[in-house]
């Protein structure tokens, strides 16, 4: 099942290196081009795709983009504040080129690397917030934590840099399984839990074999 009332707009980015820990920054630097960004309740950004190194540095490859999912007829909204335009995080700049389109194609098991679900900060307290979110939604689906291949849970931080200082926020890495096409459509339309704007809570189909956490990341 293929759906095109939302999709991924694949931007290349060009540029050197990213903090590791990103997800704020670029949620920032994209709102300061892009208000629309930050007004929009529908918006979600993809985790971006590069190499890591030991310095808590990732550093960009020819296939990293900068991917939005957003309701198609929101796509003016944001296209000409971000094509070809520049921005910069510390001393690095980085640039946003032409897009491509992807819609939304329905997969039985889909996974989130990161969802954020507020007070929820024990696995099964927030396993069973992250079941009620689904419920909500009308969604079927078995869902699990992710773990790594040590074993242990895939627990990640969303790290807030604001003014007042520095703000880690801690979720898991999730994975839903056993939905229906339109349910796997659903969840990837609106996910679950929040920061969807800072890489959180945006559900991919789980056969692109990132199921388990580096364990350095």
């Amino acid at each position: 099942m293929i759906d095109t009332s939302y999709v991924d707009v694949l931007f290349p980015l060009k540029g050197r290196l990213l903090p590791l820990d990103n997800c704020y920054l670029i949620y920032s630097a994209l709102s300061c081009l892009c208000p629309n960004i930050h007004k929009s309740n529908d918006i979600a950004i993809h985790p971006i795709a590069g190499i890591p190194n030991s310095y808590k540095q990732l550093k960009l490859t020819k296939r990293s983009k900068l991917k939005i999912r957003i309701p198609i007829e929101q796509i003016p909204l944001i296209y000409e504040f971000l094509v070809e335009q520049t921005f910069k995080i510390g001393e690095s700049q980085f640039h946003i080129g032409i897009p491509e389109y992807k819609a939304l194609t329905s997969s039985c098991s889909l996974y989130s690397r990161l969802v954020i679900i507020r007070r929820c900060i024990e696995p099964q307290v927030f396993l069973e917030a992250a079941q009620s979110q689904l419920a909500n939604l009308g969604i079927t689906g078995n869902i699990n934590l992710l773990k790594k291949k040590n074993g242990q849970l895939q627990c990640r931080q969303l790290i807030l840099n604001k003014k007042e200082g520095t703000f880690p926020i801690r979720g898991y890495g999730v994975e839903v399984t056993d939905l229906s096409e339109s349910d796997s459509i659903k969840l990837q339309q609106h996910g679950i839990g929040g920061k969807k704007k800072m890489m959180c809570g945006v559900f991919v189909p789980s056969w692109k074999n990132q199921k388990q956490s580096n364990d350095n990341s």
